[in-house]
């Protein structure tokens, strides 16, 4: 599936390409109808970027192809058409038009900016440091052979040297900030997601515990364990296990969050009113061992213990009022759900009765 990002770069590029085509139209038809020495240059060059941009549309509207590829491409395109003006107008004409300087150096930092954009830091310096040699090379070899003010040719050409370092400095930066960014998100990301199920991991849990005590709604909060665990893994192995809690994983992310608390025990959220929670909780449970029994020869269950949270409530302390459920579970046989909050009536808060033995709940097998 396409990312958001690839699909932005295609609209942009479809812009950029409407727009080259509407300015290459322009510049070609002011050529048909000129009669300036290098309108030669301009009917040969022009239609062919009007090509490659029409070309490119309609490879970026059917998806074909990554804008990536797209961009090398346009890179040599516009180097091609870019850089052949001057030689162009010292072989054809015998020297560089007036006003067509402005020109040149346009053309020389778009291939700049281009290369830089589209190719890696080596590959764009070397790209950039053979086409200035060859600009330079060319401006002054003109100006030699008529006699022209090479110094000052000179010394513009420096300072164009000048600000292509500079150009490179700032993209060599943005680079290495943008990755910099990227490894401190990987990183942020890495601190608390479990590497085996892509869940958070007990730290991400927390923070996201925190985050939602500061609410004032009320919530379901659950913990799962995976029934006889070490039996299965003795049974079928320790990679079995791993794919059996993966799939699991993946059934919980239904959940408004859920984190692997340890081992092969989940926390679950469900940021819903009570009595709607309690129901989603036991359709939650039922299709995510349904599905990681489909794995293996033998039924995999969950033991569930779950507790309404009550606004400003201390999530510690319903985290051991789902861990008290959840012994219970184990304790009545396994493979259900016991709470120790119950909702009295739907659409009704729940109870505010003590977690203890004697406010326990037990549902049937999830």
């Amino acid at each position: 599936m396409e990312s958001s990002t690839e699909r932005t770069h295609r609209t942009y590029y479809l812009w950029a390409c409407a727009f080259g085509l509407l300015t290459t139209g322009l510049l070609t038809t002011q050529a048909l109808f000129s009669d300036f020495p290098e309108r030669l240059y301009f009917l040969v060059t022009q239609p062919l970027i009007a090509l490659f941009c029409a070309v490119a549309m309609g490879i970026v509207s059917v998806q074909r192809r990554t804008v990536v590829s797209l961009e090398k491409m346009a890179l040599v395109v516009i180097t091609l058409t870019a850089m052949s003006r001057l030689p162009f107008d010292l072989l054809y004409l015998g020297h560089v038009p007036p006003g067509a300087e402005g020109q040149l150096l346009t053309g020389l930092l778009m291939c700049a900016v281009m290369g830089f954009l589209t190719l890696g830091s080596r590959a764009a310096t070397a790209f950039v440091t053979s086409v200035y040699l060859s600009h330079t090379g060319l401006m002054l070899w003109n100006d030699l052979a008529n006699d022209g003010r090479w110094l000052n040719t000179l010394a513009t050409q420096l300072a164009l040297g000048t600000l292509l370092l500079l150009l490179a400095a700032l993209f060599r930066f943005r680079i290495g900030y943008a990755q910099a960014s990227s490894d401190r998100d990987t990183l942020q990301s890495l601190a608390v997601t479990d590497a085996l199920t892509g869940l958070l991991n007990r730290r991400g849990g927390e923070h996201s515990l925190n985050a939602l005590s500061g609410s004032d709604r009320g919530y379901l909060l659950a913990l799962a364990d995976v029934d006889d665990f070490k039996a299965l893994n003795d049974q079928f192995g320790h990679p079995e296990g791993d794919r059996v809690l993966r799939a699991l994983a993946d059934g919980l992310r239904r959940a408004d969050f859920a984190a692997r608390w340890g081992g092969e025990e989940f926390l679950i959220v469900l940021d819903l009113p009570c009595e709607r929670a309690q129901l989603e909780l036991r359709h939650l449970t039922d299709h995510t061992h349904q599905r990681a029994s489909d794995l293996l020869p033998r039924p995999i269950t969950l033991s569930v213990g779950a507790t309404w949270v009550e606004p400003g409530q201390p999530w510690q302390d319903a985290i051991q009022d789902a861990d008290r459920a959840l012994y219970r579970a184990k304790t009545a046989g396994k493979n259900r759900i016991a709470f120790t909050r119950l909702c009295t009536s739907p659409g009704r808060a729940a109870h505010t009765r003590p977690s203890d033995e004697a406010g326990l709940e037990l549902a049937g097998p999830t």
